[in-house]
């Protein structure tokens, strides 16, 4: 390979051995060298967080996750997966006549690797190859003839409703965590108002459809499906249509169960299936005081809205 990798590139690698000596491995996977890049201060990887809106320390974790307790399996991938990256970095590189390797280099080449760790981690954040491609990640040494180039990001808003009625049964599920009562709400899947009210959110903010089209009622098998991940599976469909879930707020209105003890709980499993901070999603709850269907205590109802935001690059 007629190339050689620029200063950035060697600070990446170097970077990414460290990480796979921490997890006791002799050479770096493609997650290790991921992680490496997102660790150097101001380097390409941070930047690319920057320009997408996009805290580097959500990916950080998101990595970190893959690479111990529940994600160990995705040691188990060979630093094959890395070499591949690097070479088709190379090549990059070289189709682009520079002959140096750079972080951007390696950045898309993680892009376009969708099997690999590292490329699954990029695809699942809404990091899409397309998305990269777009962005001005260090790919010549020699910017001073540059297109000047101009950062949109587009924000929209999206906003959900569900309902379910009440029926005998042995707990409540809200926001993907299981409420003690002697009641249950019915529905296709598990009932989960609050879930199905953000799924219904992100998807319409995103314009990419509904709950009930991508999660049929008359599809077997969606019935007493987990609807946290039916939610992390909208989440999946709105980022690979170029937008970010940024920021969650719902109200459930009902009579009882109180939410207050649960709202914690809830706030964590939603941000977790909607790749946020805990901070970044709200769950309130209110009564109907007395009053309608709820006032009476046949059911629940939840509204939710959600901020998206697409980041756009313009060369002028």
């Amino acid at each position: 390979m007629g190339v050689r990798f620029g200063s950035g590139a060697r600070k990446a690698i170097d970077a990414a051995m460290v990480e796979s000596e921490r997890h006791g491995l002799d050479l770096p996977n493609s997650l290790h060298l991921l992680l490496g890049m997102l660790k150097t201060p101001r380097g390409t990887a941070a930047q690319m967080s920057a320009m997408l809106g996009m805290p580097v320390e959500l990916l950080v974790r998101a990595v970190e996750s893959r690479l111990s307790g529940a994600g160990a399996i995705a040691m188990a991938e060979s630093e094959d997966a890395a070499e591949a990256i690097l070479r088709a970095a190379g090549e990059e590189a070289e189709r682009r006549g520079g002959g140096v390797v750079t972080e951007g280099d390696i950045l898309r080449a993680m892009g376009h690797s969708p099997a690999s760790g590292a490329g699954r981690v990029l695809q699942e954040a809404g990091v899409t190859p397309a998305r990269l491609d777009e962005l001005p990640l260090d790919t010549s040494a020699d910017t001073s003839t540059a297109a000047p180039t101009r950062f949109t990001v587009r924000v929209r808003t999206g906003i959900g409703y569900d309902s379910h009625r009440f029926a005998p049964g042995d707990g409540i599920v809200l926001g993907g965590v299981l409420i003690p009562s002697s009641q249950k709400l019915v529905g296709h899947s598990d009932g989960d108002a609050v879930a199905h009210a953000v799924t219904d959110a992100i998807l319409g903010g995103a314009g990419v459809g509904d709950i009930g089209e991508m999660f049929s009622d008359t599809d077997a098998l969606n019935k007493g499906r987990d609807s946290i991940e039916m939610l992390h599976l909208a989440v999946e469909r709105v980022r690979l249509a170029g937008w970010t879930p940024k920021q969650i707020d719902v109200t459930v209105i009902a009579e009882a169960p109180k939410i207050g003890p649960y709202r914690g709980s809830m706030r964590e499993r939603l941000a977790h299936a909607l790749g946020l901070h805990v901070a970044d999603v709200m769950v309130k709850g209110k009564t109907n005081e007395g009053m309608g269907w709820i006032g009476r205590g046949e059911g629940i109802a939840a509204i939710a809205v959600a901020t998206l935001n697409s980041f756009e690059v313009e060369h002028r």
